[in-house]
């Protein structure tokens, strides 16, 4: 099988960074988007540049990316400069007890940023599709 290029959103967090080992095992690029929110939403303890550096070193076909899924354009330009074979979109903010002190910005990450992959992702369909 031909080598797939990944997305991982969230690649630096618990889910995402197991599932770029894992693809990266099988010999896949993986492109890992990731913003460090962690450290905004819990402080110093939810940093995850620590996860960061480590998947740079154990890794061979990973390429992180700093990007704000809630950034349209970035996340736009992502999509322009690579064709995803699969995304795995595994950014948010993941407490549900915290989502009401941050309601704004638990919408921001979980649900806007959502549309702007989904949107980018349609969009590169469209390009292919008129290019074919």
């Amino acid at each position: 099988m031909k080598p797939w290029t990944i997305l991982v959103t969230g690649s630096s967090g618990l889910i995402g960074s197991e599932a770029v080992e894992y693809f990266d095992r099988q010999g896949h690029h993986v492109v890992g988007a990731d913003n460090n929110m962690r450290r905004v939403f819990f402080g110093p303890p939810g940093d995850t540049l620590w996860n960061l550096e480590r998947l740079k070193r154990i890794t061979q076909r990973f390429t992180p990316t700093a990007l704000d899924i809630r950034d349209r354009e970035g996340v736009m330009a992502l999509f322009r400069e690579h064709r995803f074979d699969l995304i795995l979109h595994c950014a948010a903010q993941p407490s549900h007890d915290k989502a009401a002190d941050i309601a704004l910005l638990d919408f921001e990450v979980n649900a806007l940023g959502t549309v702007n992959l989904l949107e980018a992702r349609a969009s590169t369909a469209e390009r292919l599709r008129l290019s074919s």
